[in-house]
């Protein structure tokens, strides 16, 4: 399905978005300073005293291990461009090998949900974050689009899809709108 799923109409417009920039650079922070710390343990004045004394190969261990888990977020947050294109069939999604397609006749509605600061005199209010909200047809549509929702099946018969921008939401909008503006709601 991922071929079919990214394969839109020649002239479409793409909307795209990179995400992971910051975690990634700080598991790279993390792998070579740990690292190195790892690799020369005993740099700077080491402290002689009855407490202060950790053994080189305690330290090597530790940082060793705070570096390797800096490799392992590094790896797993690598900068990734999001693409998405709307046409006649339905919303595509891609993201280095992943890609879907959410077909219009599995969606009953669409709206853009912009980013919202909680209310200051409510304490029980939350943040609202960007998102593409969608009122699917049925209750499988969450298991469907798994790779691209990325959440669990709950009651609520609306489905988030959450962006890092309310430009990015509001474009999607549009495209949508200008697509099929039967569904904007």
């Amino acid at each position: 399905m991922s071929e079919q799923a990214w394969s839109p109409a020649p002239g479409t417009p793409v909307i795209e978005y990179r995400s992971g920039r910051t975690l990634c650079i700080l598991g790279l922070a993390m792998f070579v300073f740990f690292g190195l710390a790892a690799l020369f343990p005993d740099v700077g004045n080491p402290s002689h005293t009855a407490r202060g004394d950790i053994p080189d190969s305690f330290a090597m261990f530790l940082f060793g291990a705070l570096a390797l888990g800096g490799l392992l977020l590094m790896l797993n947050t690598f900068p990734r461009t999001h693409r998405f294109a709307v046409d006649e069939r339905g919303l595509r999604w891609q993201a280095g090998r992943k890609s879907d397609l959410i077909a219009w006749e599995e969606v009953r509605a669409v709206r853009g949900q912009e980013a919202r600061p909680p209310v200051e005199d409510d304490p029980n209010s939350k943040a609202l974050p960007p998102a593409l909200v969608f009122t699917p047809v049925d209750r499988r549509f969450v298991t469907r689009h798994q790779a691209l929702l990325n959440q669990l099946p709950t009651a609520d018969p609306e489905v988030r899809l959450r962006l890092p921008n309310s430009t990015t939401v509001r474009q999607l909008a549009q495209e949508i709108a200008r697509v099929r503006p039967d569904l904007i709601g």
